[in-house]
C-alpha cells in the first residue's frame, strides 16, 4: 500500500507543479507589462489575488527575472530551477518537424531518458496527468456496473501505439508542424491548466479528452494508454532493458490470479511483468496477498524466452528509424516550434500592449484583431478596446475611419444597444474606443468598415464580469436528473433480482 501512497503523492505533486508554473507565468506576464505594481491596472485581472501574493516573494530575490525564466513550462517541456526537462516525444517530434538537431533540446531529455532506461515507463504510471485521468475512467466503469449498465469490453492490439508513433512522426515531418503536441494527453492537460489560469477557453482540447475518456469508459478500458499512446510506446522502447522490474517469486505464488484484472497495463503480471508493456505502477504488488510479486533489480540480460519479443520490438524500432530518416528529406521545414507549449497571450508583433484578451477576424485582404484591456472587464469600469486592422499582404495599416457599436446579448428578445454606432479614426496603428459594460453578461462589439468599396460588419463576442451560465445550469440539472434516474433504476433492478432469487430459493425448498 505504501508504494501506491507514494505514487499518488507524486502524481498530485505533478499537478500542483504545473499549476504553480502556470501562475508564475501569469505573474511574469503582468510583471513584463509593468502592471503588477499598479493597483488600478491590476484590479479585476485574472489571478489578481495570486499574483499579488506571489509578488512579495519574487521581489525579494536577488534576480527575480532569472527565477521566472528558470521556472516555467509544462510536463511537455519545462524549466525547473534552471534545469531544462523535455519529454523525449516532444524532442523527437521537434527534430522530425524541423529537420534540425537542436542540441540544447536533446540535452534536456537526458534526465527523463536516463530515468526511463533505469526505471522503465515510470513517466506513464507515476508522472503523466493523462494516466491519472484515465485511471479515473476505470473507476467510472465500476460505477456503471454498479448502476446495472454493462460497458463494452473491446480490446485492441498493443502494437497500435508503435504504429501510431511512426505515423505521427511522419505527419510532423511532412507537415513541418507538431502533431503529437496537439493530441498527447499530458501536453493537452498542461495547456488546459494554463488556459484555465489565464482565462482562455480550450473547448477543442476538453472535447478531445472527453472523447478519449468516454471511449474508455463505455467501449474499451484503458484504450489510450495500452494501445494508442505514442509516448508510452517511446518510453517502452527506451526502458525495455530496465534493471528495476516487477518480479514473481514462484515459490510464494498461489495461483490466485488476483493481480491480472487490476493491471493498468493490461498484461499478466505473473508471466509478463518483465515485458516492454509493464509501467512499474506496482498495483499488482498491492493486490498480491501472498507477496509473490515484488520490485527487484536484475542485470538487464535478454533470455531465450524473451528473444521473440525482443526481435519484435527491434523491428518496430528499426521501422520507426527508417521512416524517420526518410522524413528528414521532406522539403518543408519548421523554422520555429514553441516546445514549452506556453501560448502567447498577447503582444502581436511590436504593438505595445498590456495584458489583454484577443479576438481575431478577417475580412477581404485585412486581418483584424480586437484587444480588450482588461481582458474580461468588470461591470461599470471603463474597458479600453483597440482594433488592429492590417493588410495581410502589404502589411499596411487600415487608415480609414471605422464605426463601432456595442450590444448586450439577450437569451430571449432583441439585443440591447449599450454604445450606439461611434466613428473612430486610426491612432498609432490602431482604432481605439473606451466602453463601459453595465452588468455581467455577454456583449457583441460590432466593427463596421468599408472594404473594397463595400461595407463589412464584423461582430466580436465579449464577456464582462462573471455572467450567469444559464446553459450550464440547465445541463447540470439535466445531468442530475439522469444520475437520479440511473440510481433509482439500479436500485429497482437489484431489488427485483433479490426478490427473484428469494422466490427461487422458496421453490427449491
Amino acid at each position: 500500500m505504501w508504494i501506491q501512497i507514494i505514487r499518488r503523492c507524486v502524481q498530485a505533486s505533478v499537478f500542483l507543479l504545473v499549476i504553480a508554473l502556470a501562475f508564475l507565468s501569469l505573474y511574469a506576464h503582468y510583471k513584463a507589462a509593468r502592471v503588477i505594481d499598479d493597483e488600478q491596472l491590476m484590479a479585476g485581472l485574472r489571478g489578481e489575488a495570486t499574483a499579488k501574493w506571489i509578488h512579495p516573494f519574487i521581489s525579494q530575490l536577488d534576480d527575480p527575472q532569472s527565477f521566472l525564466d528558470g521556472n516555467k513550462g509544462t510536463v511537455w517541456s519545462m524549466k525547473l530551477f534552471g534545469v531544462s526537462l523535455t519529454d523525449p516525444l516532444a524532442a523527437v517530434e521537434t527534430l522530425s518537424a524541423s529537420k534540425f538537431v537542436h542540441w540544447p533540446l536533446l540535452i534536456s531529455t537526458l534526465i527523463p531518458v536516463v530515468l526511463t532506461v533505469l526505471l522503465g515507463k515510470v513517466f506513464c504510471s507515476w508522472i503523466c496527468p493523462g494516466y491519472v485521468l484515465f485511471e479515473l475512467g476505470g473507476k467510472l466503469r465500476k460505477l456503471l456496473r454498479f448502476a446495472e449498465i454493462q460497458p463494452a469490453e473491446i480490446h485492441f492490439s498493443k502494437a497500435n501505439k508503435y504504429i501510431f508513433l511512426v505515423v505521427g512522426l511522419l505527419i510532423a515531418a511532412i507537415m513541418a508542424a507538431p502533431f503529437f503536441a496537439l493530441i498527447y494527453p499530458p501536453a493537452v492537460i498542461s495547456r488546459i491548466l494554463h488556459a484555465w489560469i489565464f482565462g482562455i477557453e480550450l473547448t477543442g482540447m476538453l472535447l478531445l479528452l472527453g472523447v478519449i475518456l468516454a471511449f474508455e469508459v463505455f467501449v474499451s478500458p484503458r484504450w489510450w494508454c495500452q494501445t494508442m499512446c505514442p509516448g508510452g510506446a517511446l518510453y517502452g522502447v527506451l526502458g525495455q532493458a530496465r534493471p528495476l522490474k516487477v518480479k514473481l517469486q514462484k515459490k510464494a505464488c498461489t495461483g490466485c490470479l488476483d493481480c491480472i484484472p487490476v493491471c493498468e497495463a493490461g498484461i499478466n503480471p505473473i508471466t509478463q511483468s518483465t515485458s516492454i508493456e509493464c509501467d512499474n505502477c506496482g498495483v499488482c504488488i498491492q493486490h498480491c496477498e501472498p507477496a509473490a510479486l515484488k520490485f527487484a533489480l536484475e542485470v538487464p540480460l535478454i533470455s531465450a524466452k524473451k528473444e521473440k519479443e525482443t526481435r519484435s520490438v527491434s523491428k518496430k524500432v528499426k521501422a520507426a528509424g527508417l521512416i524517420f530518416l526518410l522524413s528528414l528529406g521532406a522539403t518543408s521545414n519548421l523554422f520555429a516550434h514553441h516546445v514549452l507549449g506556453l501560448p502567447h497571450y498577447s503582444y502581436k508583433e511590436n504593438y505595445p500592449q498590456r495584458p489583454t484578451l484577443e479576438y481575431p477576424a478577417t475580412t477581404g485582404p485585412y486581418d483584424v484583431l480586437l484587444t480588450s484591456y482588461p481582458g474580461i472587464p468588470n461591470p461599470n469600469e471603463p474597458a479600453n478596446l483597440a482594433f488592429y486592422i492590417k493588410n495581410r499582404k502589404t502589411k499596411e495599416v487600415f487608415k480609414e475611419a471605422v464605426s463601432i457599436r456595442v450590444l448586450q446579448t439577450s437569451t430571449f428578445g432583441e439585443n440591447t444597444t449599450i454604445l450606439p454606432s461611434t466613428s473612430a479614426l486610426p491612432f498609432d496603428n490602431q482604432h481605439k474606443l473606451q466602453c463601459t459594460f453595465p452588468v455581467d453578461g455577454e456583449y457583441i462589439v460590432e466593427l463596421t468598415l468599408v472594404v473594397e468599396g463595400r461595407e463589412e460588419v464584423i461582430p466580436f463576442l465579449m464577456i464582462a464580469g462573471q455572467p450567469t451560465a444559464t446553459m450550464s445550469i440547465i445541463l447540470t440539472t439535466l445531468l442530475g436528473i439522469v444520475i437520479l434516474y440511473v440510481v433509482v433504476r439500479a436500485i429497482q433492478k437489484k431489488k427485483a433480482r433479490r426478490q427473484q432469487q428469494s422466490l427461487q430459493l422458496e421453490v427449491l425448498n
